[in-house]
């Protein structure tokens, strides 16, 4: 098997017009003289930087062309000592074009073997994922507002809750109650009394409106230093939240040991790290209880899987990050039930939105909070025909 050409899609974008985190994806579609393809998608989904991860993905793309992909950790190895050169190793925009093809490869490994990935990846531990719903305080389901308001926030937990969801993630520092976005002076450390009795009276609002079955995850997106996320995570201890994300920027992973030795609430980190080379440079910090990886920039489907093994040598749990399209959540999927370390499967808020929905061929829905893992061969999902159809820009490599 031979591949033939890459198809890279600029997908439609959405949440435009009512989120401050609208889609943007890339995504690949790795095709072979076989007839057989694959999907996978590059991570910068979420903001700004589509444009430049689909024209690297473009450069990667002649470096597989006429390969066999049933060899992509070979492949993998070859395109990664190109990049120990002129590209240093690589960046989130390299990774995540790798990761885009790596990701494709596997699935059209997995088709042609007639076998989901996770088989690949060693067999499945679990036919079902425990998940929750993350970045609640950007809306849910119906509606998409930022949920500034202490009761709005509390009323959105309460319905995911209802749904079934164990658990919540939200940031309960990054605006006010008039939904103003908080500076990052005012959210680094020492943080004064506003920004402190802002994220006790949310936390504390969600704590009595749902109780202590609630799971609450804290999230941070580097947007706090040391000093501040331990003050916030004084705060956090008294309401029992799981874990406390992204408590610092990750520049200096050596930051999250310090936190950790000040701090008893759990730290997880891990969707800006890269590669297991990455990771071996936060897990020796001996800081972090459950990492991150994001497997559209990590460096696809098999190098996450490297880093979920090493991330288990150091008794660490891992809960894939996931905030693009139903490409990235089947990938996630399919590692998470592959491993023995998993903890949490994250439903990102956007994922049930219809325009987000449309993106994939099947739709996977958790019901009471469990997601059931598909048994279809490779990633069990690939792009809609509308998607491609209505995609922004389509950038043809063969």
């Amino acid at each position: 098997m031979k591949i033939t050409s890459v198809d890279i899609f600029l997908l439609r974008h959405v949440g435009e017009e009512f989120s401050p985190f609208p889609f943007r994806p890339a995504v690949c579609r790795v095709n072979t003289d076989e007839g057989i393809c694959g999907y996978g998608e590059a991570g910068i989904s979420v903001g700004t930087g589509e444009n430049g991860v689909a024209y690297m993905l473009k450069d990667l793309s002649q470096l597989v062309l006429g390969k066999d992909p049933m060899n992509n950790e070979v492949i993998w190895e070859d395109i990664h000592n190109v990049l120990r050169g002129h590209l240093s190793g690589g960046g989130v925009t390299v990774y995540s074009a790798m990761s885009a093809l790596d990701t494709a490869m596997m699935d059209i490994k997995g088709k042609k073997l007639g076998v989901p990935i996770y088989v690949l990846l060693g067999g499945k531990h679990r036919d079902k994922l425990k998940c929750y719903l993350s970045q609640c305080h950007l809306g849910y389901l119906d509606d998409y507002r930022l949920q500034a308001t202490i009761q709005q926030l509390a009323d959105t937990c309460a319905k995911i809750q209802k749904d079934g969801y164990p658990a919540v993630k939200f940031n309960a520092v990054a605006f006010d109650e008039q939904a103003k976005p908080l500076p990052r002076e005012m959210t680094t450390g020492p943080l004064g009394k506003t920004v402190l009795d802002l994220a006790e009276s949310r936390l504390a609002a969600v704590r009595e409106r749902c109780g202590d079955q609630l799971g609450i995850i804290l999230e941070n997106l580097c947007g706090t230093d040391v000093t501040a996320a331990v003050q916030l995570e004084r705060i956090a201890r008294k309401y029992g939240v799981l874990m406390i994300e992204e408590a610092t920027s990750n520049f200096n992973p050596a930051l999250y040991g310090e936190i950790a030795r000040r701090v008893e609430t759990p730290l997880a980190t891990g969707e800006r790290f890269h590669t297991r080379w990455g990771f071996e440079q936060l897990l020796k910090q001996g800081a972090i209880s459950v990492i991150q990886p994001d497997i559209t920039n990590c460096g696809g489907l098999s190098e996450a899987k490297k880093i979920c093994d090493l991330a288990h040598i150091y008794d660490v749990r891992v809960q894939c990050h996931v905030a693009g399209t139903p490409i990235a959540e089947a990938a996630a999927i399919q590692l998470e039930a592959a491993i023995p370390n998993f903890y949490i499967h994250e439903t990102y808020h956007m994922a049930a939105h219809p325009d987000c929905v449309s993106y994939g061929k099947y739709a996977y829905v958790p019901e009471n909070g469990y997601l059931t893992v598909p048994d279809l061969p490779g990633l069990g999902q690939e792009l809609s025909d509308k998607a491609m159809a209505e995609s922004l820009g389509h950038i043809e490599v063969r």
